[in-house]
């Protein structure tokens, strides 16, 4: 992972909300954004939808309201990720990373 250790948000992994709009690429993790973060879906949706976000998800699949790829539904498959042996690992070590303070 590319992360600029001179930015605390960048380690710290809690960004502002806004920085999404920024991103090529997004993986959720067991989260439903629709429910749990009404506004950050909707900032998840402008960015599918103006600047091409790509969206990857693991767990249970469920009505976004934008186009995501849904990459499994347990643990496996994060690791799976993490070591590189998913075809979603190639579109992690080819993203740009943003990070806004």
């Amino acid at each position: 992972m590319k992360v600029d250790p001179s930015l605390r948000s960048g380690y710290l992994m809690n960004s502002k909300l806004r920085g999404v709009e920024d991103a090529d690429l997004l993986l959720m993790v067991g989260t439903n954004p629709k429910t749990e973060s009404p506004v950050f879906n909707a900032r998840i949706r402008k960015a599918v939808m103006k600047n091409n976000l790509k969206v990857g998800l693991i767990g249970s699949q469920y009505d976004l309201s934008y186009d995501y790829e849904h990459l499994g539904t347990t643990p496996k498959s994060l690791i799976e990720i993490l070591e590189g042996k998913h075809p979603f690992s190639a579109r992690i070590a080819n993203v740009k990373i943003y990070l806004k303070n």
